[in-house]
């Protein structure tokens, strides 16, 4: 090599240890917190990656909780997916858990493989923690977010793959535990079906409230026959109490189902229901409303049958979640008026504000 190409090569080598060595400061997700807590049932240490309501400092509120598994991976997804839903109103406002392995050197493959599975086998070694790892969430993490956090009892848990099948393996064993379940991708197929064995008492497990359930998969995923067994499994059952949808998402594999997948879990297990209400009880709510700390003015409309919000010149069709409070579909707007009967003030909630209203004309 010439001295001229030589001096090149060497200046290009320099220039790159100099990138590889320079302090850029790392990305992280705003509003999120690392918690450590150590497992007596499992002898292990797991690390939470939280994230909490904006404003969850200036108020006493309580919120539902939704546990997800493998946040090694997903807590980005997962903030974001979340984030996304809730700004357009199809989720409420929550407290994300993430749960991963702490430790010195945590190896997840190994780990995961442990504490979601039901039983051993022997071409995976360490497997069938699950019981434990459940008793785990069900006496150490759970009380621990409730004493740590402001929690309402409303809970959902979310996994995939090795974390689908413990999903489903908790709502067998532990349905009360929580009224979500979104296990997506699952390997429900584990162990010659082994799975379907809890399933047998479930229906002699009386639930405390009804529990719903929403499991997808991608149409590339080589464990669609068991997700088809999983499905024919639910169809045959009279489960009381328990909803459940199944999809199987096109054009997706195994990982990638989970975006989608998630979302479309989210939405199922938060649905807001739809009440009819007649013609005479949306009469009630008729009328022109002012801001109480502003000049805005709301006019509250009633046409074919559903409220409408008109805000500065946009109707916004509203649905009833009950007989005084009123969502938009695909947009964050609740309405909720004082009384049913003779209604004087309106609170609507939209993104990032709240504004109180008072009716001034009908």
């Amino acid at each position: 090599m010439g001295m001229f190409k030589w001096g090149w090569f060497v200046l290009l080598l320099n220039i790159i240890n100099v990138q590889a060595n320079e302090n850029f400061a790392e990305v992280t997700l705003a509003g999120s917190q690392i918690r450590t807590l150590k497992s007596q049932i499992v002898n292990q240490e797991y690390q939470l990656l939280i994230t909490t309501p904006s404003g969850y400092g200036q108020t006493d509120k309580t919120y539902p909780v939704i546990y997800f598994l493998d946040a090694q991976w997903d807590f980005p997804l997962m903030v974001s997916t979340y984030g996304q839903s809730y700004y357009d109103g199809f989720v409420p406002e929550a407290i994300l858990v993430g749960i991963q392995w702490g430790g010195e050197n945590p190896n997840p493959e190994v780990l995961r493989a442990r504490d979601f599975t039901p039983s051993n086998m022997a071409q995976v070694p360490n497997s069938g923690g699950a019981e434990k790892f459940l008793g785990f969430i069900k006496q150490e993490l759970i009380p621990f977010i409730g004493s740590e956090y402001r929690t309402n009892g409303n809970r959902v848990l979310m996994g995939s793959s090795y974390g689908g099948l413990f999903t489903l393996y908790a709502m067998f064993n532990q349905p009360n535990l929580f009224n979500g379940y979104i296990p997506t991708a699952s390997a429900s197929g584990w162990d010659n079906n082994l799975l379907y064995s809890y399933a047998k008492t479930f229906s002699d497990k009386k639930l405390s409230r009804p529990i719903t359930l929403y499991s997808a998969i991608g149409e590339f995923d080589g464990l669609m026959p068991a997700f088809d067994d999983l499905v024919g499994f639910f169809e045959k059952q009279n489960f009381k109490d328990v909803s459940f949808k199944f999809e199987r998402l096109p054009g997706l594999g195994h990982a990638s189902v989970k975006g989608a997948a998630n979302t479309w879990g989210l939405h199922y297990v938060f649905a807001k229901p739809r009440i009819p209400l007649s013609e005479a009880e949306l009469l009630t709510f008729i009328g022109q409303y002012r801001g109480n700390t502003s000049n805005t003015l709301i006019q509250v409309l009633s046409e074919q049958g559903q409220l409408q919000l008109q805000i500065n010149g946009k109707k916004h069709p509203l649905f009833a979640s009950s007989k005084q409070s009123f969502y938009q579909q695909g947009e964050l707007l609740q309405a909720t008026f004082d009384s049913a009967v003779k209604p004087q003030t309106l609170t609507v909630n939209r993104f990032m504000s709240v504004e109180h209203f008072s009716r001034i004309a009908k």
